[in-house]
């Protein structure tokens, strides 16, 4: 992705030369020194490290760059290429199982390399082939970088926007997949949401009217009507999630939800359920305070599914905090519809490696620059054979009528804490 998607965390190097466009320098010329020069430029501690990518699927509409900075547009990343041209430019993002491999100078770099990525969580090296290639370091003879005639006009701040549908995407599948293995519902979310789904998950989703937006939410479908006013809040309180992450500086996502529900108090026709809606918006906010009781004494207090579900959203900080939790009060679907939210909430970069497995980072990593692409309409195609193929569900036998799996066979340790929400 662009640095953008960094949310300033980016070092300075060849992506920020054209916002929102992934330079790709041609094996037979080599990486310019200038760029590997200036990948290293703000810090001392930082590696030079070239990587390579595999594009023989990639078609659609990419850009040329010649020694000179001109650039022209061609269909396909394999047009033929002239004499003078360096690089092709791809709209960013890419997805990483188009990585082939990352070359480093030498074995010194690569066990630093290595090294310092353990040392993050969110960073898992176990699905790309880290080597020493000091070869690649063989640097392009006569060739500037930035080129010193930049079409700058046609590479402006504003395309490179940070990818937050396609992370959005990433944590909900990513949760979706972990939470397959506590119920029958759970894998049907899961089946319909990566395209795998049959008619008996659509029928077991279609029960539930605020889970049955999901599979069309996903895909990109669009709205649809919702007749159903807790499926309109649920999937709005979505929305106004991912609009506020597209911000420069977002507001916290507990107080999104909170604005986006006080918005709609005045336009819910039920009595009951506008009566319910003030509570509920009475307890998140004192959530967040010293006040409100006890996880049980809120979740009995809120026992539809819409409630329940944004009330976890505030007992609990994260999706490996809510993959930890369980109660007696908390019902199959309840547990699928947080896990959504919360995965919208950490998105895909902020989940710790233990819930990225290699099959999970091939298949997400693909959904989500397919998402982008496909938002901001560049017509770029990644190419079906290197589409991944869904992980299978880590689904334990489940009990009769639906019901998770013990916390010794899904591997996730119970929390029986019943502090306040304080």
């Amino acid at each position: 992705m662009g640095p953008a998607g960094f949310r300033g965390k980016h070092y300075f190097d060849s992506l920020s030369v054209y916002p929102g466009w992934i330079p790709l320098f041609r094996d037979d010329i080599g990486v310019p020194a200038d760029a590997l020069n200036q990948a290293t430029s703000e810090r001392n501690h930082l590696l030079p490290c070239i990587a390579s990518f595999d594009l023989s699927e990639l078609s659609g509409l990419v850009r040329v760059l010649s020694r000179d900075g001109a650039t022209r547009d061609v269909a396909t990343p394999a047009a033929r290429k002239r004499k003078d041209d360096i690089a092709i430019l791809v709209r960013a993002p890419l997805p990483l199982n188009l990585l082939r491999s990352i070359g480093l100078r030498s074995s010194e770099d690569k066990q630093s390399f290595e090294d310092n990525a353990w040392n993050v969580a969110n960073i898992d090296l176990s699905p790309h082939r880290i080597e020493v290639a000091e070869s690649l370091f063989a640097t392009a003879v006569g060739t500037s970088w930035p080129p010193d005639q930049r079409q700058v006009e046609l590479f402006v701040a504003e395309s490179d926007d940070p990818p937050v549908l396609g992370q959005t995407l990433g944590g909900i599948l990513a949760m979706l997949y972990h939470t397959a293995n506590r119920s029958d519902l759970g894998l049907a979310a899961y089946r319909l949401a990566v395209g795998a789904g049959q008619d008996k998950d659509s029928d077991l989703v279609q029960s539930n009217p605020i889970l049955a937006r999901l599979p069309d939410w996903v895909h990109g479908h669009g709205e649809s009507g919702q007749s159903d006013t807790r499926a309109r809040l649920y999937w709005g309180v979505i929305q106004s999630l991912l609009v506020a992450q597209k911000k420069e500086h977002p507001q916290s996502q507990i107080d999104v939800a909170l604005e986006y529900l006080e918005s709609q108090l005045d336009k819910v026709r039920e009595i009951e359920l506008e009566a319910r809606l003030e509570r509920l918006i009475v307890d998140m906010r004192n959530c967040r305070g010293l006040g409100g009781g006890t996880v049980t004494e809120l979740l009995e207090r809120h026992k539809d599914t819409l409630s329940k579900t944004l009330m976890l959203f505030c007992l609990r900080e994260s999706c490996a905090d809510l993959l930890e939790f369980s109660h007696p009060s908390i019902t199959d679907a309840d547990y699928v519809l947080a896990g959504i939210l919360f995965g919208v909430r950490d998105s895909w970069l902020q989940l710790p490696r233990e819930l990225r497995d290699a099959e999970l980072f091939a298949f997400v990593s693909y959904q989500m620059a397919e998402a982008q692409h496909r938002e901001s309409n560049d017509g770029l195609i990644l190419g079906e054979f290197r589409r991944p193929m869904p992980p299978a569900a880590r689904q334990a036998e489940f009990r009769g009528g639906g019901k998770p799996a013990s916390a010794k066979e899904t591997g996730v340790k119970p929390n029986g804490n019943d502090s306040s929400c304080g």
